[in-house]
């Protein structure tokens, strides 16, 4: 159930996503309680889902509860926790609350630097999260700076072609070093494609 949820989410099939996600959850609670990781991971996939549907109110209040038991079962370092840190502080930025988000990702820019290493696919994406919240603020600078280091340091190649269609960055999209990103995103991920 928790597989074709993610299915249904990755197909943008946002609403049978998120009741999937719901019912699955739910039984999680109830048959090994909800504390339980994969109960956590599920609260955490639904609110991620009701982040891609607009609903960032819902979102972070899910994801706030979810970092809470999760920092409680897995502790604050655990790669877990710091998934929800990060996409905790992307949800504020998406209301107009950049300085409690710009906090939020770089604690969690900081931990898993510390934790995973600065030049891990974790810790660049959180890098690209900043560049978002960066870029609706309206800092181009320092929002393609960080876009910057984040594919220098490691960016999942999916992810960075995904730069592009990102609404955080539409800012961006007639800035010739942004251009360049993504063409230097493109090569890389035919790079990594013609390596496997």
């Amino acid at each position: 159930m928790s597989n074709l949820a993610g299915v249904l989410s990755a197909e943008r099939r946002l609403p049978e996503s998120e009741k999937l996600n719901l019912e699955t959850l739910n039984l999680y609670r109830r048959l090994l309680g909800p504390e339980n990781p994969q109960a956590l991971r599920l609260m955490h996939n639904l609110a991620f889902v009701l982040s891609l549907e607009g609903r960032y109110a819902e979102a972070e209040k899910l994801d706030r509860e979810a970092l809470d038991l999760r920092r409680k079962v897995l502790g604050p370092e655990h790669p877990a926790t710091l998934q929800t840190m990060r996409d905790l502080g992307v949800d504020p930025s998406r209301e107009g609350r950049y300085a409690e988000a710009e906090k939020l990702i770089r604690d969690t820019i900081n931990l898993s630097g510390r934790i995973l290493g600065t030049e891990n696919q974790f810790t660049a994406s959180t890098v690209y999260c900043l560049g978002g919240i960066e870029a609706r603020k309206g800092n181009r600078p320092m929002a393609l700076s960080l876009l910057r280091q984040a594919l220098d340091t490691g960016l999942n190649p999916s992810d960075a072609l995904e730069m592009e269609n990102d609404p955080d960055f539409r800012s961006l999209h007639s800035d010739p070093r942004f251009i360049a990103m993504v063409a230097d995103a493109k090569k890389g991920a035919a790079a990594a494609k013609t390596s496997e």
